[in-house]
C-alpha cells in the first residue's frame, strides 16, 4: 500500500488559472500536490472519520483489478496504465511540494476537506 500526495481537483484549477492569468510563469512547469502522503488505507480512515461510517480496506489481486475495470468499460490500455502504475509507482508521487500554496498563495486543501465537499458520494 503505497502512499501518495493527493491533490484536490480545485487546487489543480487554481494553480492553472494563477499560471494563466498572472505574470511571472511563463516556461515554468508546476507538480502539485495535496499537503500529505496518504496510503489507500489512510483515505479510506478519512472516508470513515468524515461520513461516520465504517470504511473497509480491502486490497485486490491484479486480475481482481484488471477484471473489475474491464466490467466498468474501461479500455485495455488505460487498465494496462493503472495497473503499472499502482504496481510501481514513481517515487515522486508520495513527495509533499510546496507549488499549491507558492503559485496561489493559500495552503492546499486535505483529503477530509475533499471527502466534506462530496459527502453525497459516500451515501448509499
Amino acid at each position: 500500500d503505497h502512499v501518495s500526495a493527493v491533490v484536490h481537483e480545485a487546487d489543480v484549477a487554481a494553480v492553472i488559472a494563477t499560471a494563466l492569468t498572472e505574470g511571472g510563469h511563463a516556461g515554468r512547469t508546476y507538480t502539485p500536490t495535496g499537503p500529505e502522503a496518504l496510503s489507500r488505507r489512510d483515505l479510506a480512515g478519512i472516508i470513515a472519520e468524515v461520513t461516520g461510517r465504517p470504511v473497509g480496506f480491502e486490497e485486490l489481486t491484479e486480475a481482481q483489478v484488471r477484471a473489475q475495470m474491464r466490467d466498468m468499460g474501461v479500455q485495455p490500455d488505460v487498465i494496462d496504465f493503472v495497473v503499472g502504475y499502482e504496481a510501481s509507482p514513481p517515487p515522486e508521487a508520495s513527495v509533499v511540494l510546496p507549488v499549491v500554496e507558492e503559485v496561489t498563495g493559500r495552503p492546499p486543501r486535505t483529503f477530509a476537506s475533499w471527502v466534506r465537499e462530496n459527502v453525497g458520494a459516500f451515501q448509499p
